[in-house]
């Protein structure tokens, strides 16, 4: 074995065993702190909530991958690649999801005065669940929809647009190389959807994840709620393989642009424009249910400030902790010559599938027999425990972005750099700040709206705003709700200029220098 070879494979090895060391912690403790007491069996009751919890997960990623196919073809034939405006149905994206349910619920409540029966059936169930769940995710299954169709080589469907109609290209040609990316969005979607209990208690489903949450609580037993996760994380880990598995083969290509425009049929484009009314109705529900709470909102904001520190603070830690690891696999999944890509990528993808609930009570499990338990009245236990839950999810987040620097300049600074490392920091580095930011943005607004793992992790009195919402749902104060997520909003918006503000300054800053 050469010396490039030997380095090349024990970096990988180095990046996996950290990457899993840190993503798999929960588990291990369970592993190797306790024994299972009492018997885990999957009983008909339980085996009806599994079946809630994958029917809702379904539903919600079918549609939300269906609009999201029609409505970023619409976008990226109507609007330039460099107009701000395609990005439109990220508008409300950092709202907390529970925006969502109440939206719907004050709809209902204006529909009932016209229409009791209404009420009657669809104030709980799984369709207001599914609907929900689908404005939740669809900002982000839209996203990336668009981004999978910016990767494609247009010189490609142009070409094929001599021998057949706009159409046929568009399912023949542009379609499956959109395919890889809907399949890892829909993979995500699925996970987050299966593995969460918040908005289904709203609406009085039981699924799996609070079963889990309850047998904990009532038993206190770490390693009964390990084994009773099973099913739910063998579900998921199928999911996950089979579809982002995929991704693995995605390689840097340069992009071409024609200028070309396909005529799509009436059919087409009337799917287009009904799937983008859809994101506008995502949008047009929220802000209407906002109009109530703007007259106490300076008296919600006193009452919530505290909750909204804590919240921001677990936050930012979170992305402190997991940005430098989560860079790290990225980088070792976007190589093209990477030996062994095909494990690599299941250890990258498989912690998705450990539920937030299970993340929680590992990080608590893990800490409650050290000195370290002392710190358990801060931040430091939340934020630890988002770190570990959302790590996967900046790793598919960047390793998206890096797809799309161009290797070009990379090599050629490689090759003129002074000193070894002077090519990374002064050009790659600069080059990854985006994806460093958007992965941050994510796991940031993913963390302001956690439930299942903040509940576990936080302290009386240091109650995050995510569970206040979620408690406040419950006692049915829609005003304070709405006000709540305005607040949280605001500050979601804050961050995210200022972070876009400091990377911008830092690129330009480097360009110069180099």
């Amino acid at each position: 074995m050469t010396c490039r070879k030997y380095f090349q494979y024990s970096k990988i090895t180095t990046v996996c065993l950290v990457y899993m060391l840190l993503t798999f912690l929960p588990v291990i403790c369970f592993m190797i702190s306790g024994r299972l007491e009492g018997e885990v069996s999957l009983n008909a009751r339980r085996a009806g909530l599994m079946v809630n919890s994958f029917v809702i997960a379904f539903f919600t990623v079918a549609i939300c991958l269906m609009i999201s196919v029609f409505a970023s073809l619409w976008i990226y034939t109507e609007f330039s690649r460099r107009s701000l405006l395609r990005w439109f149905f990220l508008t409300l994206a950092p709202v907390p999801p529970y925006i969502y349910a109440l939206s719907y619920m004050n709809f209902l409540r204006f529909m009932g005065r016209y229409f009791p029966e209404v009420l009657r059936y669809r104030m709980a169930g799984i369709f207001p669940c599914v609907v929900v769940e689908t404005f939740v995710y669809l900002p982000f299954a839209c996203a990336a929809a668009l981004i999978a169709l910016d990767q494609v080589n247009e010189k490609e469907w142009s070409a094929a647009l001599l021998f057949d109609n706009a159409d046929k290209v568009f399912f023949k040609v542009i379609f499956p190389k959109q395919l890889p990316w809907l399949l890892a969005i829909g993979a995500i979607i699925f996970v987050l959807s299966i593995t969460d209990y918040s908005i289904p208690s709203l609406f009085q489903v039981n699924v799996y994840s609070m079963e889990i949450f309850s047998d904990y609580s009532a038993a206190g037993q770490s390693v009964h709620s390990l084994y009773l996760s099973f099913p739910l994380m063998l579900t998921s880990a199928v999911v996950i393989i089979f579809s982002l598995l995929p991704l693995k083969n995605i390689s840097y290509t340069m992009k071409a642009e024609t200028g070309i425009k396909p005529a799509y049929s009436k059919w087409l484009k009337a799917a287009g424009v009904t799937a983008v009314l859809l994101t506008l109705l995502q949008i047009i529900l929220p802000i209407i249910s906002f109009i109530p709470s703007m007259q106490n909102l300076g008296d919600d904001l006193i009452s919530a400030s505290s909750e909204l520190w804590n919240s921001c603070i677990s936050g930012l830690i979170a992305v402190l902790i997991l940005t430098v690891p989560s860079a790290a696999m990225a980088l070792l999944l976007s190589k093209d010559d990477m030996s062994f890509k095909t494990i690599v990528w299941v250890i990258a993808v498989l912690p998705l599938c450990i539920p937030g609930v299970l993340t929680g009570i590992g990080v608590l499990k893990l800490f409650s027999s050290t000195s370290l338990y002392v710190l358990r009245n801060g931040a430091l236990f939340p934020g630890l425990g988002l770190a570990i839950r959302y790590m996967p999810f900046a790793v598919l987040i960047q390793y998206g972005c890096y797809l799309r620097i161009d290797r070009d300049r990379i090599r050629a600074a490689k090759l003129l750099q002074n000193h070894r490392g002077s090519a990374f920091l002064r050009v790659q580095l600069p080059l990854m700040v985006p994806g460093l930011i958007i992965a941050g943005i994510t796991v940031f607004l993913l963390a302001l709206g956690d439930v299942g793992t903040s509940l576990v992790l936080m302290m009386p009195g240091r109650e995050p705003m995510s569970v206040k919402i979620y408690n406040y749902l419950h006692y049915g104060s829609s005003e304070k709700v709405t006000a709540f997520c305005m607040m949280q909003m605001v500050v979601s918006l804050v961050m995210m200029g200022t972070v876009c503000s400091l990377s911008k300054w830092f690129q330009r800053r480097n360009i110069s220098n180099w």
